[in-house]
């Protein structure tokens, strides 16, 4: 494979300068050179961090990242007035991380911060008692994958990062990307911790540290392979976005909304209204992608700001929840496709009984005939259902945040940020129009939206592989996903998402790079025996509806037999 081969020579050559230069080798960990003395330099403020904790109280519950990204430069600028440079932050040899004097000394210049903060409790607790003797400098606890599985619960969550082990257990309630973390609870989380987390984040999981993983099988070459492109691309850039990029699409969507209600202000005649309602919708489509590549951390490396945007558009413009998407959307990534052991699914967007059944499996764990009977006719009624989507969406956004879990502060955010969606949409439906029109106008413009989304949403996985079994990383993605080939229609359709493979592998990277990669990524599949599915827009959608009328027909089976 002569792009995969290029890429191998690059790979090579960067780590043999890696090991050269000290620094750790491997192409997906480069975001874990943090220098683990940080957390002795943040240790030593805690008159600031007294202070700090008062903010915490009032913005964690909105942005965990937020929080994080103004004590850090807070911290910044007290070093530099001390006469310290930021170089703490430089790179350093993975060893280091590894050797138990400094993390000795790590761990208690942390606890006495977070004592002083009056958060001991908070943070340092959430490291589990076993890992009391790491922190005396004892040898580290080396653990294997039938330890680490007996932690497999919400309440109970070991976690396997790159050979060593995480005690996640009272961290995962107040985790920013929600229940996803459960997904890979008892299991090595390496890959799916480096797609989703910014290089910061390598150093905060020091906390959660409690041994190493020593693993009786050697790495399968496909990760290996995979990880060393993720570093190539890394080390190319990719993961950069362009800002001229986004504000141009921006400006776009925002002359299209414009444009949408110029018609009705001039006009109010019946086709206007309804040629006002699609302009309308392709708004909100392309805003639906806008926001999608803003809560992925595309754009901006600073995080804060991407989640600023993202609930702007999000909540604002389009009326869902931000929180109830991310933890929705989280989930599908880190287990596309994926159902427990009876087949119940564990990736929300397949789970759709009674309406839909996207496997035999799942046909199978429908008891009642008369829902068998509704289901021979699933792939009739696909498509006018697709026009339904974004009230369900609408409305479970809702529900979503009237769950007693949710804090007050959040409700607060995510319910009047709502609000301010319905009354710019509803102020203007009825100050410009007539109340027949508005209605109008407004009911047609969500099945317009609806529809656009979904015709994007059902390409992307549905009629792809439905699994129960536990698979890694890349293949857990390839199998459960297909690309819609690449044009400039399809691509800005879309949202980029027609190069859905590239996404999942690299979810952090901007949409106008995911073309760039193609081709590598279709050569590590070929090279591995995965099937890299790349289908036009019919032919997919074909495949779409062929895997409903399977699952209909033994439906009608079942039916007929009983």
């Amino acid at each position: 494979m002569p792009h995969l081969d290029r890429i191998g020579e690059c790979g090579r050559s960067m780590m043999m300068a890696c090991a050269a230069a000290g620094l750790p080798q491997g192409g997906t960990l480069v975001e874990e050179n943090i220098d683990a003395a940080t957390f002795e330099q943040l240790a030593t403020m805690p008159l600031i961090s007294v202070c700090l904790d008062a903010l915490d109280r009032t913005w964690r519950e909105w942005s965990t990242s937020t929080s994080f990204v103004i004590r850090r430069l807070l911290n910044k600028k007290h070093l530099t007035t001390e006469g310290t440079t930021t170089s703490s932050f430089q790179s350093i040899p993975g060893d280091a991380l590894r050797n138990n004097n400094e993390s000795q000394k790590t761990t208690t210049a942390a606890a006495a911060a977070a004592e002083a903060m009056g958060k001991s409790n908070v943070v340092m607790k959430t490291v589990s008692d076993s890992s009391s003797s790491y922190q005396q400098g004892v040898a580290p606890t080396t653990y294997f994958m039938e330890d680490v599985s007996l932690h497999s619960k919400p309440n109970d969550c070991w976690l396997v990062i790159k050979d060593k082990v995480y005690d996640v257990s009272r961290f995962a309630e107040q985790h920013p990307g929600g229940s996803v973390i459960y997904t890979h609870a008892g299991r090595d989380a390496t890959d799916i911790f480096a797609g989703f987390h910014a290089p910061s984040t390598w150093k905060l999981l020091q906390q959660f540290y409690i041994g190493n993983y020593k693993s009786l099988e050697p790495t399968p070459e496909l990760l290996k392979d995979y990880r060393e492109l993720r570093g190539v691309f890394m080390r190319a850039r990719l993961f950069k976005s362009s800002k001229l990029y986004y504000t141009l699409k921006c400006l776009v969507n925002a002359l299209l909304l414009a444009a949408s209600i110029a018609i009705i202000c001039l006009t109010q005649s019946l086709p206007a209204v309804l040629l006002s309602a699609f302009i309308l919708g392709v708004c909100w489509q392309q805003c639906g992608w806008l926001s999608h590549d803003f809560l992925h951390h595309q754009v901006f490396e600073t995080r804060w700001l991407n989640t600023f945007i993202g609930y702007s558009i999000g909540n604002v413009v389009l009326g869902f929840s931000t929180s109830w998407w991310k933890n929705k959307h989280n989930l599908h990534h880190a287990a596309p496709n994926e159902c427990d052991q009876t087949y119940k699914p564990i990736d929300e967007d397949i789970d759709t009984l009674p309406l839909l059944a996207w496997s035999k499996d799942i046909l199978a764990t429908v008891d009642s005939q008369r829902l068998r009977r509704v289901l021979q006719w699933q792939h009739i009624f696909f498509f006018p259902m697709l026009m339904f989507s974004r009230f369900t969406w609408l409305l479970f956004s809702w529900l979503y945040c009237c769950k007693p879990q949710m804090s007050l502060q959040r409700k607060i955010l995510e319910k009047g940020t709502m609000l301010m969606h319905y009354v710019w949409f509803i102020g203007i439906a009825f100050w410009l129009l007539n109340p027949s029109m508005a209605i109008i106008w407004m009911i047609m413009s969500e099945f317009i939206t609806g529809t656009l989304l979904s015709l994007v949403f059902i390409l992307n996985h549905n009629g792809k592989e439905v699994y129960n079994t536990s698979k890694d990383f890349v293949n857990a993605q390839v199998a459960s996903t297909r690309n819609i080939e690449a044009n400039m229609f399809n691509d800005w359709f879309t949202g980029g998402l027609n190069r859905q493979i590239e996404h999942h592998l690299f979810p952090t990277m901007p949409r106008h790079n995911l073309n760039k990669i193609s081709s590598h990524v279709r050569a590590l599949c070929e090279k591995h025996g995965l099937v890299y599915e790349d289908l036009n827009i019919t032919l997919g959608t074909y495949r779409v509806v062929e895997a409903l009328a399977e699952v209909a027909a033994a439906a009608t089976t079942t039916v007929a037999s009983s």
